[in-house]
């Protein structure tokens, strides 16, 4: 097996969020990986609404410089050949794909597509994720030592969230917003405003900025999603495998890893694999998205009402918890939600 990429290991423009939900699913986290604990996060709306919730098990932020070099060293040691260079071409040849890079070229009887929301190999060999399923994530890392304190900004007719997440020697500044005609500039003005008032004017003065799309597919296009065919499959961002709401992949990135490397040898069930065990879920991320980012509940945005709600009562905290951690699904949220009313109600009227 030989893994191509030009730029591994690398500091990959994203929050590096880990959700409890992955920590506990994959064996890599059990590792010694530099990483910050995350045991308090803020939820803003706006500069006056607020919420802080606890997870009931710490999330973690890790350096994705730190995290490929990891993967890099524990594919060598499987036997995996490691190939720095650029693809610049891949064409079928028979029943093996020909893959031409910058410096040379080699044959494959399997390819399999890793290569993020703007995926060669899935141009190659299927449709590309139109701009109309892609979000762009954009910001600074900024050096220093900062508190285990994740904070999620949302504002006011923005589609789309602004985080601060700590990581061991600096901090990733963030925000993701649908990648729309004039919202890059608009969203780095907005970004820049944001870490000046929480950091201070220096702040940006020795940052990395960076930018990269995200895949948010809408329900029309998870329909016709393809992510598997004769002789290749596609994993994580190349798949589309993204939480639309949140933008968070890494998670399904390793499940769908995970998955394929299960179905290796029986390469029809790894479509339908996927569809059921991350699919699912991330058809009803897709199909919540405009309820959560425009929707209205008692009169106003249906955000704002969710941090004030969540305020005064404990039980919403803590399923908003749940669903940062990775740890409550969308597909029985609703329920969920039902099911609580009562002790939400007590929550209201006793202020706990």
């Amino acid at each position: 097996m030989t893994l191509v990429d030009s730029q591994a290991p690398w500091e990959k423009p994203c929050g590096g969020g880990v959700t409890t939900k992955a920590l506990s699913s994959f064996d890599i986290f059990e590792s010694d990986l530099p990483r910050t604990n995350i045991d308090q996060i803020t939820i803003f709306f706006g500069d006056e609404t607020s919420v802080n919730v606890t997870p009931k098990e710490p999330l973690a932020v890790l350096s994705r410089r730190e995290l490929g070099k990891y993967l890099i060293e524990e594919a060598e040691k499987a036997g995996v050949s490691i190939l720095k260079s650029r693809v610049t071409q891949i064409e079928p040849q028979g029943r093996e794909w020909r893959i031409s890079t910058r410096n040379t070229s080699l044959q494959s009887d399997f390819l399999i597509g890793a290569d993020g929301a703007t995926s060669l190999v899935r141009r190659t060999v299927s449709i590309g994720l139109q701009p109309e399923d892609l979000c762009v994530t954009l910001g600074y890392f900024i050096p220093g030592n900062f508190s285990p304190h994740m904070k999620i900004y949302f504002v006011h007719g923005f589609e789309g969230y602004i985080w601060s997440f700590p990581r061991p020697s600096h901090t990733s500044f963030g925000l993701i917003t649908r990648s729309e005609p004039g919202w890059t500039s608009r969203a780095k003005t907005l970004l820049s405003n944001f870490i000046i008032a929480d950091l201070g004017p220096d702040a940006l003065e020795q940052a990395e900025f960076y930018s990269a799309p995200v895949p948010c597919l809408g329900p029309r296009s998870w329909k016709k999603n393809q992510i598997s065919g004769e002789r290749w499959a596609l994993v994580g961002d190349a798949a589309g495998l993204v939480d639309a709401i949140t933008g968070e992949g890494i998670y399904y990135a390793f499940k769908s890893a995970q998955i394929l490397a299960e179905t290796i040898d029986k390469p029809d069930e790894y479509a339908p694999r996927v569809g059921a065990e991350i699919g699912r879920e991330l058809q009803r991320a897709a199909r919540m998205y405009k309820r959560f980012y425009r929707g209205h509940f008692l009169g106003g945005d249906f955000k704002k009402r969710t941090v004030q709600l969540s305020q005064r009562s404990r039980t919403l905290r803590t399923i908003l918890g749940n669903l940062i951690a990775g740890n409550q699904s969308y597909l029985n949220l609703k329920k969920k939600l039902l099911f609580s009313i009562p002790s939400i109600g007590i929550d209201l009227i006793t202020g706990r």
